[in-house]
């Protein structure tokens, strides 16, 4: 069972060991323990009562247009409504979180988090109410030097920032961001850390590799000095286009067992990969968190799982990559070698 096939940490070891040091800084006992539930659980087809991390969706709106990202497809325009987080409908989620010791929340799935004109009162609530660890991912365009101050001193705990290729090839991929202007602002970033002698955010940057490989020298030597870990990623099909798809043998997906996701619209769905939305387990706008990750629906999901069924029962684990084959390729970076794990089958070009 693979815990997580696409992201692969560039920095080398320790500074992957610094991440999660400054990651959990503060309540590492429990990200400790909350790590190792996030291996095991999945191995033993355990659940829990309660999830130990959730997935809350600020907006499911975009202000990029990635052409290897799903949000660009008709499908997802048509299946998914493009919406803010109803910051009370927030609020009541995460007090039963808090209450049931939840562990992590990330604010982000499929769309722009800063989008949410609450972004910043969401953070600041979770924070309030006691969940150990708050993170988000964001493409950075619109995430301001006064909002990235206001992250350090509410001490959001990690940010992820995509950030694909550099020059010309960044600008192509990222519209309408251009790249000498966001380099310096993550640049910006990594001053307010030093100035405030915060750990916090963690700071990471990502990249799918076809973009970082016309120029991985510069790619690497702009971003290791500024934040706290880079990472690859492999090209994914999240366009789905991939017809001939080569499946592992009695696949079980680990992901029903680690996370609950729930939506802008407040619906909880089966999977963090089912970007479309099209296996709802429950709806938080009528029904508890524990009666989501307890329910019919979602225990209907483990069952297929736990009979290695997904990719032949539940229509997102078929073009999902988790189930699928992958082959080692060692990529090189200046002094770097990187063993990334490619879909077989899947081309490595953006946009296809």
């Amino acid at each position: 069972m693979k815990i997580n096939k696409a992201d692969k940490p560039a920095s080398g070891l320790l500074r992957r060991l610094g991440f999660h040091l400054k990651r959990g800084r503060g309540h590492l006992f429990a990200y400790a323990r909350s790590r190792v539930r996030w291996f095991v659980y999945p191995q033993l087809r355990l659940a829990g009562s309660y999830p130990d991390h959730v997935d809350l969706e600020l907006s499911s709106a975009c202000n990029m247009k990635c052409p290897m990202c799903y949000t660009t497809t008709e499908a997802f325009k048509k299946q998914v409504p493009h919406e803010n987080l109803n910051f009370e409908l927030f609020t009541r989620i995460v007090d039963q979180l808090a209450d049931n010791k939840v562990f992590s929340i990330r604010l982000s799935w499929r769309g722009e988090p800063t989008l949410n004109k609450h972004f910043l009162k969401c953070i600041r609530y979770a924070k309030e109410r006691g969940i150990k660890e708050v993170s988000t991912l964001s493409n950075g365009l619109r995430l301001s030097t006064e909002m990235f101050e206001a992250l350090v001193d509410l001490q959001l705990d990690w940010l992820t920032i995509s950030f694909d290729g550099t020059g010309e090839v960044y600008e192509k991929i990222r519209k309408p961001a251009k790249y000498a202007p966001m380099v310096e602002k993550i640049a910006g970033f990594a001053e307010i850390k030093r100035r405030k002698g915060s750990a916090k955010p963690a700071l990471r940057i990502q990249g799918v590799w076809p973009a970082i490989q016309p120029s991985p020298d510069t790619y690497f030597d702009t971003f290791d000095p500024l934040v706290d870990e880079v990472s690859v990623n492999n090209l994914l099909d999240y366009l789905h286009k991939d017809d001939e798809i080569q499946y592992i043998k009695d696949f079980t997906c680990p992901v029903p067992f680690q996370r609950l996701v729930i939506g802008s619209d407040g619906r909880a769905f089966m999977c963090i990969n089912d970007e479309l939305g099209q296996v709802p387990i429950g709806d938080t706008r009528t029904q508890s968190i524990a009666e989501i990750w307890n329910g019919a629906e979602m225990r209907r999901v483990r069952e297929i799982h736990k009979r290695a069924a997904g990719t032949r029962e539940l229509a997102p684990c078929r073009v999902c990559y988790q189930p699928r084959q992958t082959q080692q390729v060692p990529v090189k970076a200046g002094a770097r070698v990187i063993m990334l794990q490619e879909l077989v089958g899947r081309t490595q070009e953006i946009g296809k």
